[in-house]
């Protein structure tokens, strides 16, 4: 028996699967587009408008228009319209991600593209396959006042953060500046700090941002711009989806990433787990290598990653969160007492769980000051804390 394979739950899936088996079967066939793309007889009884709608939320309307080919007109037909969105919306980012980089390129500021630019420029025949809502760029930190400039000259405006979010708070978690610009098409861009961000990655982790930047490679499509290498995008890839997005938004998406990732580029499983296991991620990562096994499969990965999963344990109380069949629902796990369950059963090591409880109620004095705007005591951040619990 596999050591990633799944246990029965009592979840139900929603939508228009009738057993993870047959999404299993569909979602290979994504994954290897163009090779291989002849539809399972198993998914052709699935409701077809149901299956569309599916596809459109998880945002693979246009990856499954162009595997289902002619062998399905009735779902093309059905999808058409959102890979016409698709299509002049891909268009539009490009075109913003060739002036950004163009900009930063004649400032002498080196970017690396992040996220949907990077992966639909690379593992995909066309960018347009691989949707993305904004672009993302990693700058050192050294440069990001100057091409703040820059951008801010070419019409972009600071995005008004959220209160509890400022910007020096950002900036400490290794998190991004969101700047947009209004028109016609209106336009947003991220500039982050690092690849990985968040006080959960600040405070349980020790991901080597340096190596990640030293080992960083050409991005085709972009003049003078970058991509993270095959082994730190994998683990980008999936410590997001993990960690930032929950399981939840694109999950699936994100798992057709890193398939995608392992045949167009090649990924080295055993460097993957040997970082993964360094950096403190080896939780997140296995977790979601697991989910990557079972409901797409990728050959030669599952006999590399033994040294960086869990407890048997800890996969139980996991799989009371996060199973195949939850992601397929798209069943929301960022809210409330799940939320905090689920990061706490993704740390590596206990004690770095013991120091995420204790720094939400006890933070450090830098985040203090970064949070309030100035220099301020445990108590006022904890009588918020209780006031929030109140309302």
């Amino acid at each position: 028996m596999s050591a990633f394979s799944h246990v029965s739950t009592q979840q139900s899936l929603t939508g228009p699967w009738p057993d993870v088996a047959t999404a299993r079967s569909f979602l290979k066939v994504l994954a290897a587009y163009p090779a291989g793309s002849v539809l399972p007889e198993a998914v052709r009884s699935v409701d077809v408008q149901t299956l569309a709608a599916w596809l459109k939320r998880a945002d693979l309307g246009p990856l499954a228009y162009a595997a289902s080919g002619l062998g399905w007109p009735e779902l093309t037909r059905l999808l058409q319209p959102d890979v016409y969105s698709a299509m002049a919306e891909m268009s539009l980012r490009l075109n913003n991600v060739r002036e950004i980089s163009g900009v930063l390129s004649e400032a002498g500021i080196p970017a690396l593209w992040l996220k949907g630019v990077a992966l639909g420029q690379t593992i995909y025949p066309e960018a347009w396959l691989r949707t993305m809502s904004d672009v993302d760029v990693w700058l050192p930190e050294e440069w990001m006042a100057a091409a703040l400039t820059a951008l801010q000259r070419r019409g972009y405006q600071m995005h008004a953060g959220r209160e509890e979010r400022p910007l020096a708070l950002q900036q400490l978690s290794q998190g991004e500046i969101k700047l947009t610009r209004s028109g016609e098409y209106p336009q947003l861009v991220e500039l982050h700090w690092g690849p990985l961000a968040g006080w959960w990655m600040a405070r349980t982790t020790a991901v080597d941002s340096l190596a990640m930047w030293a080992r960083r490679e050409s991005l085709p499509g972009v003049p003078g711009g970058y991509q993270l290498e095959a082994v730190d995008m994998t683990l980008q890839v999936a410590v997001h989806l993990a960690i930032n997005h929950g399981f939840q938004a694109g999950a699936v998406r994100g798992l057709i990433d890193l398939a995608r990732l392992a045949q167009q580029r090649g990924v080295d499983w055993g460097e993957v787990a040997e970082r993964a296991a360094a950096w403190r991620v080896g939780t997140a990562v296995s977790t979601v290598l697991e989910l990557l096994d079972q409901l797409i499969g990728v050959a030669g990965m599952e006999e590399k990653l033994g040294g960086i999963r869990p407890s048997a344990v800890r996969r139980y109380l996991l799989r009371r969160l996060v199973t195949p069949e939850s992601v397929l629902a798209g069943r929301d796990v960022r809210q409330g007492w799940q939320r905090y369950a689920l990061l706490l059963l993704l740390v590596d090591r206990p004690r770095d769980a013991a120091r995420l409880l204790w720094r939400t109620v006890w933070p450090e004095a830098a985040w203090l000051a970064a949070r309030y705007g100035e220099p301020t005591g445990h108590g006022r951040h904890l009588w918020r804390l209780v006031r929030r619990r109140a309302v």
